[in-house]
């Protein structure tokens, strides 16, 4: 299998994650119990890190965000990177635009629990579509050498930010989650079609990508199969706000530890490219 079909692969196993957290969250009692119940204990919380991101969260989401993807594609462009200013900006709007139509055009709530709660559809969160999405695109942007240490920083922000919005009582849960998966298949998506688009003869050049392409595989999978464990907890009425909030960073991480590797993967095909 070349690269640009195993992603393209993987972009459908995170769609297929989408719908699976949006039937349980979305169109189930226990689902939509549970997902507000934990919004709701994450409101009233009080630990340090969760005001933190709960600032965060309401005021400096849209500002970081912009300045994330201004600032990573002008340098790209800057480098003469074109295709990584193109594959970022592709990330970052289809993910925006998916969201949005998502929650504002398809997505109708259901209100399963008799008037228990306040069930208007949010899913997915805009919000956290941005930052997941802006760091997503800084990693596809960077220069090879700022990748790495760009990780842990965009990662953290990414997931402060996910967990704000949930705190400030704008979102829910499944709200995040969705939004990560979402980033995730346009990263997989733009990256598959890039390799496809520079052909076989690229893709074998890329010998030294293969070890990205198996982290690739696996960090996708993590990002999916801990979307889906949240998914079933919710299902069950079993699910907790700190098992919410670790199955959330997973997802989270995960998604921006496979944009890395994609990058990386895609970098060294241009390379190998330039030199044959």
């Amino acid at each position: 299998m070349n690269r640009g079909t195993q992603h393209l692969r993987l972009a459908l196993l995170q769609a297929l994650a989408v719908v699976v957290t949006v039937a349980v969250s979305v169109f189930t009692v226990n689902g939509q119990l549970v997902d507000q119940a934990v919004m709701a204990t994450t409101i009233q919380s009080s630990d340090p890190a969760v005001r933190v991101a709960r600032q965060l969260g309401e005021n400096y989401v849209v500002i970081i965000a912009a300045a994330l993807l201004i600032g990573s594609v002008a340098l790209a462009l800057a480098r003469r990177r074109f295709a990584d200013a193109t594959i970022a900006l592709t990330v970052f709007a289809g993910a925006a635009l998916t969201s949005h139509i998502l929650k504002h055009t398809i997505i109708v709530r259901p209100d399963l629990t008799l008037g228990l709660g306040e069930y208007s559809n949010s899913l997915p969160s805009g919000h956290a579509t941005l930052a997941i999405a802006a760091a997503c695109a800084a990693l596809f942007a960077a220069p090879r050498q700022m990748k790495f240490p760009l990780v842990p920083l965009l990662t953290g922000w990414a997931i402060l930010s996910g967990i704000g919005v949930i705190a400030a009582g704008w979102h829910r849960p499944s709200d995040v989650v969705t939004a990560s998966l979402i980033v995730g298949f346009w990263c997989s998506a733009a990256s598959g079609l890039r390799a496809l688009v520079r052909g076989a003869g690229a893709d074998r050049a890329a010998v030294a990508a293969r070890r990205s392409r198996v982290a690739t595989s696996l960090l996708v999978a993590g990002a999916v199969v801990a979307a889906i464990v949240l998914s079933f907890s919710y299902a069950s009425g079993t699910g907790r706000t700190l098992w919410s909030a670790a199955l959330i960073a997973v997802v989270i991480t995960a998604t921006t530890l496979a944009a890395l590797y994609m990058s990386l993967g895609s970098s060294r095909a241009a390379h190998h490219e330039r030199m044959a």
